[in-house]
C-alpha cells in the first residue's frame, strides 16, 4: 500500500525468539532505566523548586511586613542556599495493584441437590439460544452456558447446574478462589479460576478501560460432568498469569493469560507533606535523596527477574520455550497463549509467550490476533523509527490455532495506526484481517480513525494492503462489526453517523454510505444480509457537547448500502439506565429462530439533560424484534429494583441481570444472586426462582 513502510522496516515489528536468561536480563535492564528515569524527574522538580523560591521570599516579606495583617515573623524560616543541584534517585509510571499470586482456586467440593442426573437422563430443548460468539465456529468463554438439557452457571464461587427444562438445582460444586467463565462441551465442563489480585469485571469494551491482568493467577480446573449432579476433577492447571481471553475450537482450548502488567508505580517526586515555600535548602536536599532511595528500592521490588509459570500434577516449569520479544519494550509484562485439548488430558499444554502487555484479543478458526496499544508518551526510549510522526499505534500478533492444541505456533506481526476499542474490532474474512481503530479521542479535535486491511507476506509481516483513513475527524469509534465483504462502524462526538464499508476488494476499501442520527450505537448485530441491530444510548444535544440519555435499540435497514436507513428505535428510560449488554456482548441475547431479543435492563425514568433519573426497573426485557414490526416488547422477568442505581456511566454500563437464555418457551434471567425462570406469554409468574448465593 502506498506510503506504508517497507517490507523491511516492517520486519522490526516480528517477534523475535528469545529466551528466560534474555529475558531476566531485560527485567534487570528496565529497572536500571527507569530508576535513571525516576531521578532525573525528581532532579527536575528539586530545579522547579528552586526557581519558584525568589516568589516564596516576597510572600514572606509581605506578611512579615504586615501588608497581610499576619505579622508572621521569618525567624523559624531559615536562610535558603539556592545553589548546588542535588543529586540522587528514580522512578516513574502509573501505579501498581499488588503482585501476583500463585496458585490459584481448588475444588473445595461437590454439593448433590438431587439424585444422579446423566448424559440423557433430562428432555433436550427443541430450540435453545447459546453464548452471543462473535465468529460462529469458535466458542468464547462466558458465565453461562447450555447444551438444551443444562444450564450451567459460574458465578459466586461455584459451578452449579440446572436441569433446564425443569428448572431444579441438580449440583453445586465450590471452588477456592473466583469463578471467572467456563466451556462446556459433551461431558466435559471447563472453569477459570482467580485467586489474589485486585479482582473486578474484565474489560470488554476498551473506552476508558484497558485490557490488562488484575495481578491474580488462573487455574483451569476440567471437570467430568457426565453425572451432573455430582461432577468430578479430571485435570487441573495453575498459570501464574490473570486470565485475559479464552476460546474454544472443538475440544481445544486456547487461552491468553497476562503476567506483570500491573500498572508502573506511581512514584513520587516531592515529598509528601514537605513545604514547598520556607524549607531549608538541606532539608530538600535530604528529603529527596531519602524519597529516590525509596523509589529506587520499589522498582527493584516491582522488576523482580522471573518469567511466567505452568504448573500441573505438582511440576512447575518456566514458560521458556516458544517465548518471543516485542519491539517495544513493555518492562515485565508477558502475554501467554496456552492450549490444551479438553478431552485428553494426558496431552501437555502448548505455549507461546510474548514478552508484551496484554489486548484486545480477536479469534477466527485459524488465528488468533492480539492487538497491543502503544503511546509514544508511554514508552520513552523505545519507538518504531520508520513511524516517526505517530504517536500512537498498535502492534498486531497472528497466532495460528486450529481444533487441534498442537498447531498452535506464532505466525506474524503488523501495525496499525491508533488503537482498537474492542474485539469487534477485527475480523478476519478469507485470510485477511480488517481493523478498525481510532488516533485520539472526543473532544481532541485531532482524533480521527481508520479501517486498515491487512494480509501476511511471504517474510512473516502482516503489512496494509489497503485502508479507509481520516474516518470522521474530530469523533471516535464507539462500535464496529464487519461482516463478510461489509463493515459498519459508528463514530460519535455529538451525533451518530453510522458508516456502511465495501471491503470485497482488499487493495481498495471504501465508505459506500453513512447516516447521521442522535445518538450512537455501542453494539450491533446483521441480523441478515439487510439489516442490523444495535444498542447504544440516546444523546442531548447541547451545541458544543451532548449528553448521553437512555438506553436505545435501533433496527437499520442496509440493503442499499449508499443509502442505510434507521427502520425502528426504541428508547428505554432516561439518563441513568444502564444495559450489561450495551458493554457486554454475552449479555445481548438475539435468538433468530425465534425473532426474540431479551436484554438486561436497569431503567431510570424522570432523569434529563445532565440529570439522572431514579430506579424504575432493574431485570430482564423481551421484545419480538422483525424489519417490518420493529420493536415489540413482549414482557420482562422482574427482579427488583431496591438496589438498583442509575449512576453508572456509559462507557461501563452494567445491570443486576448479567444473561439470558431461551429455552423452548422458558426465559431463564441470570443475575449476580439468582436465576429465575418465566415462560414466555406468562411473564410475571415464576416456574423457578434458584438462589445463587450460599
Amino acid at each position: 500500500m502506498a506510503g506504508e513502510p517497507s517490507a523491511e522496516a516492517l520486519a522490526g515489528t516480528r517477534l523475535v525468539a528469545s529466551s528466560c536468561e534474555d529475558s531476566r536480563d531485560l527485567m534487570r535492564q528496565t529497572a536500571g532505566l527507569l530508576i535513571l528515569q525516576m531521578r532525573r524527574e525528581v532532579d527536575e522538580e528539586f530545579e522547579r523548586w528552586k526557581k519558584e523560591q525568589p516568589a516564596c521570599w516576597r510572600r514572606y516579606r509581605q506578611r512579615a511586613s504586615g501588608k497581610y495583617g499576619w505579622g508572621i515573623g521569618l525567624g523559624a524560616v531559615g536562610s535558603l542556599d539556592l545553589s548546588g543541584v542535588g543529586e540522587g534517585g528514580g522512578g516513574g509510571g502509573q501505579g501498581m495493584a499488588g503482585t501476583l499470586g500463585h496458585g490459584a482456586g481448588t475444588m473445595a467440593g461437590s454439593h448433590r441437590a438431587r439424585s444422579a442426573a446423566r448424559t440423557g437422563d433430562a428432555d433436550a430443548a427443541k430450540s435453545a439460544s447459546g453464548t452471543n460468539n462473535q465468529v460462529a465456529s469458535v466458542d468464547e468463554a462466558d458465565i453461562v452456558k447450555t447444551d438444551s438439557r443444562y444450564v450451567y452457571v459460574a458465578i459466586n464461587g461455584a459451578l452449579r447446574i440446572v436441569e433446564a427444562l425443569k428448572p431444579r438445582l441438580l449440583s453445586v460444586t465450590r471452588f477456592e478462589g473466583r469463578v471467572r467463565e467456563l466451556f462446556v462441551h459433551r461431558d466435559s465442563a471447563l472453569l477459570y479460576l482467580s485467586k489474589a489480585g485486585r479482582g473486578g469485571p474484565p474489560c470488554r469494551y476498551g473506552y476508558d478501560c484497558v485490557f490488562a491482568g488484575d495481578g491474580s493467577s488462573t487455574e483451569i480446573v476440567v471437570l467430568d460432568v457426565s453425572n451432573r449432579s455430582a461432577p468430578k476433577l479430571r485435570r487441573k492447571i495453575e498459570l501464574s498469569g490473570s486470565l485475559i481471553a479464552a476460546r474454544r475450537i472443538g475440544t481445544a482450548v486456547h487461552t491468553v493469560v497476562s503476567d506483570g502488567d500491573v500498572s508502573p508505580p506511581f512514584y513520587g517526586t516531592w515529598p509528601a507533606g514537605l513545604d514547598r515555600c520556607g524549607t531549608q535548602e538541606a532539608a530538600v536536599r535530604a528529603q529527596l535523596a531519602r524519597l529516590k532511595r525509596e523509589n529506587e528500592q520499589w522498582i527493584r521490588r516491582r522488576f523482580v527477574p522471573g518469567v511466567p509459570t505452568l504448573k500441573e500434577k505438582g511440576v512447575e516449569k518456566a514458560l521458556c520455550d516458544n517465548l518471543f520479544r516485542t519491539p517495544i519494550r513493555d518492562g515485565g509484562a508477558y502475554t501467554s497463549v496456552v492450549s490444551i485439548n479438553l478431552d485428553r488430558d494426558g496431552d501437555p499444554p502448548v505455549t507461546a509467550t510474548l514478552e508484551s502487555r496484554p489486548g484486545a484479543v480477536f479469534a477466527s478458526g485459524n488465528a488468533l490476533y492480539i492487538s497491543v496499544a502503544h503511546r509514544r508518551w508511554q514508552t520513552p526510549g523505545s519507538w518504531y523509527p520508520f513511524l516517526p510522526a505517530r504517536d500512537e499505534v498498535s502492534d498486531v500478533h497472528k497466532f495460528r490455532i486450529t481444533d487441534h492444541p498442537k498447531d498452535m505456533h506464532y505466525l506474524s506481526s503488523g501495525i496499525v495506526p491508533g488503537s482498537v476499542l474492542n474485539q469487534f474490532s477485527m475480523d478476519e474474512w478469507h485470510g485477511y484481517l480488517r481493523v478498525a481503530t481510532t488516533r485520539g479521542r472526543v473532544p481532541d479535535p485531532q482524533a480521527e480513525s481508520a479501517v486498515s486491511v491487512l494480509a501476511d507476506d511471504e517474510k512473516g509481516n502482516l503489512i496494509r494492503v489497503g485502508a479507509v483513513q481520516r474516518i470522521a475527524p474530530g469523533e471516535d469509534i464507539r462500535a464496529v462489526r464487519f461482516d463478510g465483504d461489509r463493515g459498519y462502524v459508528v463514530t460519535f462526538k455529538k451525533t451518530d453517523p453510522l458508516f456502511v464499508l465495501d471491503l470485497y476488494h482488499p487493495a481498495r476499501p471504501s465508505i459506500l454510505g453513512e447516516l447521521k442520527i442522535p445518538g450512537f450505537s455501542t453494539y450491533m448485530q446483521r441480523i441478515d444480509r439487510d439489516h442490523l441491530l444495535s444498542i447504544g444510548f440516546d444523546t442531548h444535544d447541547q451545541g458544543a457537547f451532548a449528553w448521553f440519555g437512555g438506553l436505545i435499540l435501533q433496527l437499520f435497514d442496509v440493503t442499499k448500502p449508499t443509502e442505510p436507513k434507521l427502520l425502528h428505535k426504541e428508547k428505554i428510560g432516561t439518563r441513568g439506565s444502564s444495559s450489561e449488554a450495551a458493554t457486554d456482548h454475552h449479555a445481548f441475547n438475539y435468538f433468530p429462530e425465534q425473532g426474540l431479543l431479551a436484554i438486561p435492563a436497569t431503567i431510570c425514568e424522570g432523569g434529563g439533560p445532565g440529570a439522572i433519573g431514579k430506579p424504575a426497573f432493574s431485570g430482564l426485557l423481551v421484545y419480538g424484534v422483525t424489519p417490518d414490526g420493529g420493536f415489540k416488547r413482549l414482557g420482562a422477568v422482574d427482579h427488583g429494583a431496591r438496589a438498583a442505581h442509575c449512576d453508572t456511566w456509559w462507557s461501563g454500563a452494567s445491570s443486576a441481570v448479567k444473561r439470558s437464555i431461551f429455552l423452548d418457551d422458558l426465559v431463564y434471567s441470570v443475575s449476580s444472586d439468582r436465576v429465575k425462570v418465566q415462560r414466555m406469554g406468562r411473564f410475571g409468574a415464576d416456574v423457578a426462582d434458584i438462589a445463587l448465593v450460599p
